[in-house]
């Protein structure tokens, strides 16, 4: 089944991004680049369609600078697993704010109710709470601060296992040098 979805791809320092990358591979199995989620499946839209609604709630949204600085473990009831999730306090709330206004019209109904957005970059996942703990634990003692920003969103059509990126829609220069 083809579902849509919405995702940022951060830029960071390079030693920041091979250190996500990395740590993404091992114990989330996740392959390639971090990335922001910010709209999940469930919008039911042609992709010509949808990408249009995304450029028209993202025009005039300014890029975003964030900063990662703490680790926090989430349970996915539906699967049975714990997330450790890095969350940017700096830049938190006009990530929230951007997945809100990506949210109108048909896309709304990619909205998911039972479960709250969190704006989230995932290092691991596991079935294991202790270790997910552990690991959270051990990020935030640690000097965790790494500095990224979001120039653009990625529409995304994935269908089982095959991504392919629908879109590239840039986001708004801020200012003069913006």
């Amino acid at each position: 089944m083809e579902t849509l979805e919405v995702i940022a791809r951060p830029r960071f320092e390079k030693a920041h991004l091979a250190w996500l990358t990395d740590i993404r591979s091992r114990r989330a199995g996740s392959r390639g680049p971090p990335y922001f989620t910010l709209v999940f499946p469930g919008a039911q839209m042609t992709p010509a369609a949808f990408s249009e609604q995304v450029r028209k709630s993202a025009a005039g949204v300014q890029r975003i600078r964030f900063r990662l600085r703490s680790a926090m473990v989430v349970h996915e009831h539906t699967v049975g697993r714990y997330h450790v999730f890095l969350i940017p306090d700096e830049g938190f709330g006009a990530i929230l704010k951007l997945h809100d206004a990506l949210h109108v019209g048909p896309i709304e109904a990619a909205l998911r109710a039972e479960t709250p957005y969190l704006p989230h970059i995932t290092v691991a996942t596991t079935s294991d709470y202790a270790a997910a703990r552990k690991l959270a634990h051990a990020l935030n003692l640690g000097d965790l601060d790494i500095a990224g920003h979001i120039d653009a969103l990625e529409v995304e059509r994935r269908d089982g296992e095959v991504i392919r990126k629908v879109a590239d829609i840039p986001l708004a220069k801020a200012g003069w040098l913006g």
